[in-house]
């Protein structure tokens, strides 16, 4: 009996000859689970049959990954005929004619690839219950061998990448049991995803009526541990039994009103069920999804296969981290590319370990914090965020920290505090126990801060060294390895000793804190507008330095008519090549401005970012709307700040009295001196970047040279840490070419998608399917409100702008865009006003507007979505108030 085997003797099969589904029986019964009484018929009977019939022969040799899928249905189709046509094996049929005659069997599939991990074949093959007699049952066992060719199997088989030509079924010869109840088990919630719950779906008869979904079922949630379930009971109006009038087969029948409305299953039956169902998944270690039936309260189980798939369990949020893009949007705006994020992830642990080390946390603790600076970023679809949970982390190592916490958000123009981030409360012992140390770090900060304006001479100093000892115009004469010294040269010397800036930006957010408690209580209305009035700086700001020059440029171009007009009408590549025969004393000032200006750009801190160095396109862009404006307004800022120091000094003279006015003059200017260093340093900051990028760029070149890579400019689809594994030996990948083909395709996705949420949670892993929250749809509505950062009223259309390349014609109108950055400064003069949709009363573009003048508004959530491009608003720069003219007139009909 080379062909058919009982259970017993099934032990000396392999998986090829037993097919999935009886594999997993083979197991059960292995294991004394509860099995009815089963026989296989081996997958080479079927395979015999085929290749001893030529006309079978030929037509599985015309199966071939070529051809179409109607050829290969056609094809499926003609040998699917052809098996119902051939006769078993004459030893498989005395075997079938040595089952007692008078016992009723199941025939079921089990092809080789069938009731896997990656492939159920769930409902694709037909079975037959209640088959009894050598005759019913040889004809059962053709018919389940002919639904392997059915056109929805091999449908199936072609969704899921199986072979077509390989196609191995065995069939199960499985004793019936005519069971009262019958139903799935799955021993992890398919629903909810949830590895702690069980979902069991049961009704009245056989289980063909629950697996076919003839009939409605209850459903019973249950938890892995404890007795508490719960269920969902249905109108259960049919049941699938045995057809006993016709003598074998099922039928469906009618139920009475009160079976229809009972419990298919008792609660000591839904517990036993969950006990044998996690004890098979205990021990083959795998969610399984089980096929059981029930006669005189004695469990069967009829099959056992692992769950193909699962959702993720949105219910296990126990690690929950909190992305927020906050003011790192004008830093990294959309896309970043992954070099960027990994360098940005570096530079941030680098220089926030080395920050918390100057003030005094233990270098012993460096490992144990590991967690928190290595992760102050987060990278989700390709877009950079903070890891919000580890700022306010790091703010715990401080003292005072829920004062540093409002500061901070504050300073990020956080919409929305996080509170799972909580103070320690510590008990009196342990106050006393932490004093010395909480002193020793107090003072070393105020330290920290009192020697700031030294820390910042040498900071600039200090890179003004390391900068000058690259080469950077013989970049080309190094070999890939040196360049990737020349990276580590930057980084030990550079982002070890960037701590200035930080120590910076606590002193920026403590004393905007102290200022804007201040202006708060006394105008809560107001303080805004005030404090945007009072935070102009009187010196030259360096963010607005490019401006300032290419205004002088366009003034030099605008007495030039003929200059003029090459400029307006030519936006070509070799513009600034033209420009050295028209006017090379014009063409030195667009050389100079490269030279010193070239790598303030939008995107500016994105290693990908084409800025005027590789391309000055954008150069001329933005001197065709100087050009193109009639006249470009001048700031009254001086008379603003004036009127706002007036007023404010007044009051607090009057209302506090003249100590409490000296102490918050002494920190109004702290605050601007700490804003000015700041700009200063963040130029600093853009030209390291700068920096690296040429180095990087070159590098990409060289390995472009070699093959490596089929670009330069691919270099950006690699991590840092990948780069500098193929120099020190530890890659794991060296085939470049590939795994940035992945890549590119991946984040080209990205784009095509929602952008995420500006705040979110992602719960589990990133590999996991996430909510991102997609940020909410438009809403109507004549007035949108903002923070506002420069006071003035302004009536002019809107001027959409997403790509600060594509922006032409801005004089005169109010632009709107989602973020901004410093590169996007040039193209302030000439505006009548400025909305962002996000940013602080700190972020770059309120700054900038303050210094030039422009009423500006930031942090008006949906804002692009809801203006439309040209339509007319009025805006108060001073409240944050924006009215929609045309819906308020429809509003006032």
């Amino acid at each position: 009996m080379d062909s058919f085997y009982s259970a017993a003797e099934a032990v000396v099969l392999d998986d090829n000859q037993l097919g999935g589904k009886a594999a997993n029986l083979l197991w059960l019964t292995s294991h004394a689970y509860p099995v009815p009484e089963w026989w296989i018929v081996t997958a080479d009977t079927m395979e015999t049959m085929l290749q001893q019939d030529e006309t079978a022969s030929q037509l599985r040799a015309q199966l071939s990954a070529d051809a179409s899928a109607q050829d290969i249905e056609v094809i499926a189709g003609k040998i699917c005929a052809r098996i119902a046509q051939l006769p078993l094996p004459d030893a498989l049929m005395e075997a079938l004619a040595s089952l007692e005659a008078d016992i009723f069997w199941a025939v079921r599939s089990s092809c080789s690839d069938e009731d896997t991990s990656h492939a159920s074949f769930a409902g694709q093959m037909d079975s037959f219950l209640f088959q009894r007699g050598q005759m019913q049952l040889a004809d059962a066992i053709r018919q389940v061998m002919m639904s392997a060719w059915s056109t929805r199997a091999v449908a199936y088989r072609l969704q899921k990448g199986l072979s077509l030509r390989a196609i191995r079924c065995s069939v199960i010869i499985q004793k019936m049991v005519e069971g009262e109840t019958s139903g799935v088990l799955f021993t992890a919630h398919p629903v909810t995803g949830s590895r702690q719950t069980m979902l069991i779906s049961a009704a009245w008869g056989t289980g063909e009526g629950v697996v076919s979904g003839q009939c409605s079922t209850d459903e019973f949630t249950v938890p892995l541990h404890g007795d508490d379930f719960t269920q969902a009971l249905s109108q259960k109006t049919t049941a699938v039994v045995f057809d006993k009038r016709g003598g074998s087969g099922t039928k469906e029948i009618s139920l009475d009103e009160d079976k229809a409305a009972a419990a298919s299953l008792t609660a000591q039956q839904v517990l036993a069920l969950r006990a044998l169902g996690a004890d098979i998944a205990k021990q083959l270690r795998a969610p399984q999804d089980i096929e059981w039936t029930i006669k005189d309260n004695h469990i069967y189980l009829l099959q056992t296969r692992p769950i193909t798939h699962l959702p993720k369990d949105h219910g296990c949020v126990n690690d929950t981290l909190i992305c927020d893009n906050a003011n790192i949007q004008e830093s990294y705006c959309g896309i970043t590319t992954p070099l960027t994020f990994s360098f940005a992830r570096a530079a941030y642990a680098t220089v926030y370990e080395q920050t918390l080390r100057l003030i005094g946390s233990s270098a012993k603790e460096s490992d144990a914090r590991k967690t928190i600076t290595d992760n102050m970023l987060t990278l989700v679809r390709g877009r950079v965020y903070y890891n919000i949970q580890n700022w306010y982390r790091a703010l715990l190592l401080l003292p005072s920290f829920n004062m540093n916490k409002t500061d901070m958000e504050a300073m990020m123009g956080l919409e929305e505090p996080v509170d799972i981030v909580q103070d320690k409360q510590l008990s009196r012992r342990e106050k006393l126990l932490t004093l010395p140390a909480m002193i020793n770090m107090a003072a070393r900060l105020l330290y920290a801060q009192l020697t700031l304006e030294t820390r910042v001479r040498t900071f600039l100093q200090h890179y003004g060294d390391v900068q000058a000892h690259v080469d950077r115009d013989n970049l080309h004469t190094l070999s890939p390895a040196q360049l990737i010294e020349l990276l580590k040269y930057l980084d030990e010397n550079l982002l070890t000793r960037w701590t200035a800036p930080i120590i910076n930006d606590f002193y920026v957010a403590r004393f905007n804190g102290k200022v804007q408690r201040v202006l708060k209580a006394l105008w809560p209305q107001e303080s805004a507008r005030i404090s945007g009035d009072l935070l102009v700086d009187d010196g030259n700001l360096i963010s607005t330095e490019p401006t300032k020059r290419l205004l002088a440029m366009s003034i030099y171009a605008r007495q030039r008519p003929q200059l003029a007009a090459m400029i307006l009408n030519d936006n070509g590549t070799h513009l600034l090549p033209r420009l050295r025969q028209q006017d090379p004393r014009f063409y030195q000032q667009c050389i100079d401005y490269i030279a010193l200006y070239g790598d303030r750009t939008m995107g500016e801190l994105k290693l990908e970012t084409l800025t005027l160095r590789q391309d000055p396109r954008f150069l001329f862009t933005i001197l065709r709307n100087y050009l193109s404006a009639e006249t470009l307004p001048k700031s009254q800022k001086g008379k603003l700040k004036a009127a706002a120091e007036d007023e404010v000094f007044a009051r607090l003279l009057q209302q506090c009295g003249k100590r409490q006015l000296a102490r918050f003059t002494r920190h109004l200017g702290k605050l601007r001196r700490a804003i000015h260093n700041r700009e200063t340093m963040r130029f600093t900051r853009t030209k390291m970047f700068a920096l690296y990028r040429d180095i990087y760029l070159q590098l990409g070149q060289q390995l472009a040279l070699e093959g490596v890579l089929a670009d330069a400019r691919d270099i950006f689809w690699l991590t840092r840490d990948e780069i500098y594994q193929g120099k020190d030996g530890t890659a794991v990948q060296t085939g470049l070419k590939t795994l940035i083909a992945q890549r590119r395709a991946e984040y080209e996705h990205y784009k095509q998608q929602e952008e995420p949420a500006n705040r979110f949670s992602l719960t589990q892993t990133l590999f996991q399917q996430q909510t991102l929250r997609p940020q909410s749809a438009a809403t109507n509505g004549a007035e949108l409100r903002g923070t506002g950062c420069y006071p003035g009223n302004v009536e002019a259309p809107v001027s959409l702008v997403f790509a600060p390349e594509n922006a032409s014609n801005l004089a005169g109108k109010i632009l709107c865009t989602v973020r901004t950055d410093p590169g996007w400064a040039p193209l302030f003069p000439g505006l009548s006003g400025l909305i962002v949709e996000r940013g602080s009363m700190l972020s770059h573009s309120a700054i900038i507007a303050r210094e030039m003048g422009i009423p500006a508004i930031v942090g008006v959530p949906d804002i692009t979505r809801r203006l439309q491009d040209g339509e007319t608003v009025r805006m108060d720069g001073g409240s944050g108030l924006i009215v929609r003219l045309a819906e308020q007139k429809g509003e006032d009909a």
